[in-house]
């Protein structure tokens, strides 16, 4: 008998962890966390989700993740299933990526999900990977930074912080600053 599923809701924020099995590596080169944030991107449209932030480590992922139709739990079965076979095909091995299944956290108010967009945007630094998050290219702060809109949906945060863009990025980088 299958895991029961998890307590969703439609349009529900939720901060997604998974990590590596025996906490190896998930991500081994460059060139496997873009092809995680590939899949990130294609699957949006058709799981009918938005991805509000992220951050790829070597071991981990973080993501802020916002569901519609489709239930979190099929969304992250997809991604991740994908991702692993890619992982064993291309290292040439069997057996399970990531450490059991996912954890996810429903994000109920503003002020939290403002505290974990500057803590999965932190872990870099924290990790002694780099100094400043502008240093650091897997993860979803250059995105806020300059107002890129793409896959990620950057309007929920911004908005948050201001109505008018300019004065968002003004206070993101502010946040940004006494985050580091």
């Amino acid at each position: 008998m299958g895991r029961p599923w998890r307590e969703e809701y439609n349009g529900g924020i939720y901060h997604v962890i998974a990590r590596g099995n025996n906490k190896e590596y998930i991500f081994k080169e460059s060139i496997d966390k873009g092809y995680f944030l590939k899949q990130l991107k294609e699957y949006s449209k058709g799981m009918e989700y938005r991805l509000c932030g992220y951050v790829l480590m070597d071991n981990h992922y973080h993501i802020i993740i916002q569901t519609y139709s489709k239930k979190l739990q099929e969304t992250m079965h997809q991604i991740n299933n994908k991702y692993s076979k890619y992982f064993n095909s291309k290292y040439k091995r069997v057996g399970h990526i990531f450490q059991g299944r996912y954890k996810s956290v429903l994000v109920q108010d503003e002020r939290y999900l403002l505290s974990l967009l500057r803590y999965i945007h932190q872990n870099p630094i924290k990790a002694h990977i780099c100094e400043s998050i502008d240093n650091y290219k897997w993860s979803s702060d250059v995105f806020y930074r300059n107002n890129i809109h793409s896959f990620i949906y950057i309007d929920t945060i911004m908005d948050m912080l201001s109505r008018d863009r300019k004065e968002a990025i003004e206070k993101y980088k502010e946040y940004k600053e006494y985050m580091e």
